[in-house]
């Protein structure tokens, strides 16, 4: 019920998502099971897709911006394609979507249950709903599904999983507002959000602690014959930046959000009564000094020294949810997508060290301020950085 308070989907998408939400159990199963297949995909498409986004030895980067572009071709390599995935037509959409949906659903909340078809109308047509990316999925489903069955072997994308998945009752529309739904909340929006805010922070960092994290993703592939599985769970310091990422910038300044169905008391004397929303105080817990020294520091090895002093491969790892660690949620209802983002971002951002050094603009002081829309938490869309290609050897080995 929280869920489709935030981002209205009835109207956004449509109401079979929250009557069947099969597409996280796709994810949960399907999609997770196929991560080490996905591995080199992702890789592929993030050297193409950056060597033509960063053409020049030195490029003037408006980073948000650039990584969401890159993270929805990047992410649709595994959900469509190379077709999709490489046109410009559908990315435009498909980005204006996730973008935009979550900007329309609280003015729908807010208005009247009788006015809300010609709120979401009004919105959509000045802002961009859902039907300029079903334009560009539709014709691809159905020629996808037409040629599926004198397919020999079925391609290991996402896509093939949700058809497989589906109820007899679903319609190829159906289809497509799932696959832009996993396009919204498991792959663009989040994404793009963790790698701009952990990209800001290396731009931070003394040459020598980058040169470290390079010199471990270096040793890594070399010991794990390359870019795979193995190798990724060595990238500790990368997996560190990105899990502080989420630990100090978060996605939401609440987490947990939930519908009170009945009444219920507090250890602390407080009732809540049925119907109410409650939620927990994201910077509250993630802010805990008993759980994290020196709280409001920014340390991009917290949790990678916390692994090594505990000698543990899968604690404190970004993907790993806990009592203290919020972004994706807790318990049985965290985010079904967190071992597929871990993986994405921990590839492009291990490419993007490796291949390029990072700067702010000369003259900027510190980190460029979010924004709060809300309570969402967004990195500021008109900050910069400057990518400059690596002369080093070492660079082009990998």
């Amino acid at each position: 019920m929280a869920v489709n308070e935030d981002l209205q989907l009835p109207y956004t998408m449509n109401e079979a998502q929250l009557q069947n939400p099969y597409q996280a159990a796709v994810i949960r199963t399907n999609v997770n099971r196929a991560i080490p297949t996905f591995i080199p995909e992702i890789l592929d498409e993030s050297d193409l897709a950056m060597g033509e986004t960063f053409k020049s030895t030195k490029n003037d980067v408006l980073v948000f911006d650039t990584m969401t572009h890159l993270i929805a071709r990047i992410s649709n390599r595994v959900i469509f394609g190379t077709e999709m995935c490489r046109n410009e037509g559908f990315l435009r959409e498909i980005v204006r979507f996730a973008e935009t949906t979550p900007l329309i659903a609280p003015f729908i909340t807010w208005s009247p249950v009788t006015l809300r078809p010609f709120v979401y109308f009004v919105m959509s047509t000045l802002l961009g709903g859902k039907k300029g990316s079903l334009k560009f999925i539709l014709p691809f489903l159905k020629r996808y599904t037409d040629e599926r069955a004198s397919m020999e072997e079925k391609p290991p994308i996402v896509a093939e999983f949700l058809i497989k998945s589906a109820p007899p009752q679903e319609t190829l529309e159906g289809i497509a507002i799932r696959l832009m739904n996993i396009n919204l909340g498991a792959s663009i929006r989040r994404h793009s959000i963790f790698i701009t805010q952990a990209l800001f922070e290396l731009a931070l960092l003394p040459r020598e602690q980058l040169d470290d994290i390079r010199l471990e993703i270096e040793v890594a592939l070399e010991s794990e014959g390359g870019w795979n599985k193995a190798a990724l769970l060595k990238f500790k310091k990368v997996d560190s930046v990105l899990r502080e990422a989420g630990r100090v910038y978060g996605l939401m300044h609440f987490a947990l959000p939930r519908f009170a169905l009945q009444g219920c008391g507090l250890d602390n004397g407080l009732s809540v009564p049925p119907g109410y929303r409650i939620a927990i105080d994201m910077k509250a817990v993630h802010f805990n000094a008993e759980a994290y020294p020196d709280p409001e520091k920014f340390d991009a090895f917290r949790f990678s020294k916390l692994r090594a002093l505990e000698e543990s491969d899968t604690k404190y790892g970004f993907a790993t949810v806990d009592n203290n660690y919020l972004p994706f949620g807790a318990g049985r209802h965290a985010c079904a997508g967190r071992f597929f983002a871990a993986m994405e971002l921990k590839i492009m951002l291990a490419h993007i060290l490796l291949k390029y050094d990072i700067a702010f603009l000369p003259g900027m002081v510190g980190r460029p301020q979010n924004i709060v829309f809300n309570g969402a938490i967004v990195p500021d869309p008109k900050a910069h950085l400057i990518f400059s290609k690596r002369e080093s050897v070492r660079a082009d080995k990998f």
